[in-house]
């Protein structure tokens, strides 16, 4: 972080304010997804940059718990039962996805449009992941395997799936919103159209799944919000504190400029030097110098402090 452009800077535009680009008018889903932007761009350019890092931390993170989720659904799925499915076949799959792209976010210099492309690609594949662990026929590939499915099937996943987009990825809160409303309904139209022969034992686990997709949305809104906040909140505290460091050093060369011009150098530096010793040496001291070498005879330069 720069700390002469942070001073530049006026303290008035270090405010916040809500995104209107990104919150439709007369929606309260919107209202809610919309996050808080600096008033002034180079500022929120700026922090940006600042996050740069804590943000490329997180979705190391979310791939890492990514990766774990699809390498030991495909190892338990291989145990389980050899006969190769749509299913099966694509946790290996995305587990090779999000191990690459592990592989190009853990670079040094690593920009933050790249880290947004990465996180939306990353997002894209956890949406694939996520629908392919549910209960559909293309995916299950057999009737057999179809009539042993269950409506529950595949929630975990999209609930860790959900979790993960809200808390960890480092995407718009709205486009987090949307992939988890995404998600819980197509897991819904999945089971409402795969078990059409079992509809009156059906309302029970979708209203299950609707409180759970429900909770975990509404915690990943939560905690979004809050984590955003929190880092604006703690962003501008050290653009502060580097800002009033840079404004008392600037403070202390007016003031050791003015003292050069009011005094001779060598008494100036004495005194300066002296400004380091505790206050009780400093204190009403006399700085005396004669001086010999003078056309009208001795001066002495006399300060008293």
């Amino acid at each position: 972080m720069n700390g002469r452009n942070m001073e530049g800077m006026p303290v008035e535009s270090a405010k916040t304010r809500r995104r209107k680009g990104h919150c439709p008018a007369g929606a309260r889903l919107g209202a809610v997804a919309c996050e808080d932007e600096f008033n002034s761009q180079e500022l929120e350019a700026l922090f940006q940059n600042y996050n740069l890092k804590l943000e490329q931390t997180a979705t190391l993170k979310a791939l890492a718990v990514l990766i774990v989720a699809a390498s030991s659904l495909s190892l338990v799925e291989l145990l389980s039962s050899p006969r190769l499915t749509l299913s099966k076949g694509s946790y290996p799959v995305h587990c090779v996805v999000f191990l690459s792209l592990f592989i190009v976010t853990n670079v040094k210099y690593l920009q933050v449009t790249q880290l947004q492309q990465i996180a939306k690609l990353a997002l894209l594949f956890s949406f694939t992941f996520a629908l392919l662990c549910c209960p559909f026929p293309l995916a299950l590939g057999t009737s057999e395997l179809l009539s042993a499915a269950a409506p529950e099937q595949g929630v975990w996943q999209l609930m860790l799936v959900t979790l993960v987009a809200y808390v960890l990825l480092p995407v718009r809160t709205l486009l987090a919103v949307l992939f988890g409303v995404m998600l819980a309904t197509s897991h819904f139209i999945v089971i409402a159209t795969s078990f059409t022969g079992r509809k009156q034992k059906l309302w029970r686990p979708l209203v299950a799944n609707a409180v759970l997709f429900t909770s975990v949305n509404l915690s990943g809104v939560f905690v979004r919000i809050l984590t955003e906040r929190t880092q604006r909140k703690v962003f501008l505290q050290a653009r502060n504190c580097i800002e009033e460091r840079l404004r008392l050093e600037d403070e202390n060369e007016k003031q050791e400029r003015l003292l050069m011009s009011l005094l001779p150098r060598n008494v100036a530096m004495e005194m300066k030097e002296d400004f380091l010793k505790p206050p009780e040496r400093i204190f009403h001291k006399i700085y005396i110098q004669r001086h010999d070498n003078v056309r009208y005879g001795g001066v002495m330069t006399t300060v008293d402090r």
